[in-house]
């Protein structure tokens, strides 16, 4: 069976260049490496490598790191510049999805924070970060660090809001969300505030008053590449959400067209073809797509098509190699890594081990992504009556009514 994620996940970590920390999710990729298992599934050989956008922009990228690194070496003392630092490995992982850049990151600011005078030091990076890495209950107290400070720029206020916002939506209070986002376009009208009003209207359901926002966001994004790239992919979420297959592709071969070879566009224009059964153009891409990325979900994807295709002894080993990246990646990424894994545990691994995530990942993030989820492991784990409660208050929530068709698979 092909699953299609929810909404939320389905645009996690995407936000590069735009600090849309609304999808300040984690993309799932191992952060390193894992040991060979027994019937290693078979990947497509290496092609040779055409240079692409995307290409491009991650040589561009690695040359600004580079640059930033060595000017750190010479002036160690100074934590504004380990901050740089810090902003380029976040930004690198988010085109990327490597989550060793992202564990660079956490412990380059650490070595910020030992140097900064007290009660300062780059607050709103880290509470950034920790959004990113679901760690929401880290998130106030440097905000609210940071709101103490004698000058704070309208700019910084929006920042703020938008932040708060976020960890608003993220677990459960819809309403807060989007009155604190309304507040941030308010303070600094740009893409990055507009979408986020486009996405709370978007998941309560509001369809075409999201579009209208969607589409002042694209506005305000100043010519092509990754940024718009990224709103036409967005464009095509929304009409995937409403079943749109065909207009979806479209925005995703737009996307395609403005910054290209960028594996994320490409992930989407795969699970298009899946869902519409062209089984032989999805596996050649998610095969391309594993050999680049060794995502986990691509896995689980890949693994859907073949079962299609009556391949299931490829098919489960694809499943197999999946639970050892998802495993490693809880061990380094645990927060981070709850709500990507919950999806393959819950319909591929152990009922007990998808509560225990289920349960970890609502913990942190209370918001209807994580409460479907636990609805989900609870079923799945006989707790028949736990489940109808946790659906039964996501529906009080009045999100969009789709926001429950994955349940079917149960």
């Amino acid at each position: 069976m092909i699953q299609r994620a929810l909404p939320l996940l389905a645009i996690a970590a995407l936000a590069v260049g735009l600090s849309l920390s609304i999808v300040e999710l984690v993309p799932a990729r191992a952060p390193a490496p894992v040991a060979p298992i027994a019937s290693e599934p078979e990947v497509l050989p290496p092609p040779s490598e055409a240079e692409t956008d995307y290409t491009r922009a991650l040589d561009a990228l690695n040359a600004q790191l580079a640059a930033a690194e060595r000017g750190n070496e010479r002036h160690p003392n100074q934590w504004m510049r380990i901050e740089q630092v810090v902003g380029l490995y976040v930004a690198r992982a988010r085109l990327t999805g490597d989550h060793d850049d992202y564990l660079r990151a956490q412990d380059l600011l650490g070595q910020a924070f030992a140097i900064a005078p007290e009660g300062s030091g780059p607050l709103l990076t880290r509470a950034h970060l920790h959004f990113t890495l679901h760690r929401m209950n880290d998130v106030e107290p440097d905000l609210a660090q940071a709101e103490r400070a004698v000058l704070v720029p309208p700019t910084t206020r929006a920042d703020i809001a938008g932040l708060r916002g976020d960890v608003a939506l993220h677990t459960g209070r819809l309403e807060d969300a989007e009155r604190l986002h309304r507040e941030a376009e308010e303070l600094d009208p740009h893409a990055a505030s507009a979408f986020r009003i486009a996405y709370d209207l978007w998941q309560t359901g509001r369809f075409a008053e999201a579009e209208r926002w969607l589409t002042l966001a694209e506005t305000r994004v100043s010519g092509g590449g990754k940024d718009a790239a990224w709103m036409a992919l967005q464009r095509g979420l929304l009409h995937l959400d409403r079943g749109q297959l065909d207009e979806a592709l479209g925005h995703y071969r737009r996307a395609d067209r403005l910054f290209g070879g960028w594996w994320l566009v490409e992930e989407h224009i795969a699970e298009i073809h899946a869902l519409r059964g062209e089984h032989e153009e999805a596996e050649r891409r998610y095969r391309d797509l594993i050999r680049r990325t060794e995502s986990p979900e691509f896995m689980d994807a890949l693994a859907g098509v073949l079962e299609e295709r009556g391949a299931e002894e490829e098919a489960r080993t694809w499943r197999a190699r999946a639970t050892e990246v998802y495993e490693h990646q809880l061990e380094t990424l645990p927060e981070a890594s709850y709500g990507h894994a919950l999806g393959h545990f819950l319909e591929h691994g152990d009922a007990a081990r998808a509560l225990e995530l289920a349960r970890a990942n609502h913990a942190i993030r209370p918001g209807g992504e994580a409460t479907i989820g636990l609805a989900q492991a609870l079923l799945r784990s006989g707790e028949t009556e736990a489940a109808r409660a946790a659906e039964q208050a996501e529906l009080a929530r009045a999100i969009d009514p789709g926001a429950l068709d994955d349940l079917e698979w149960l």
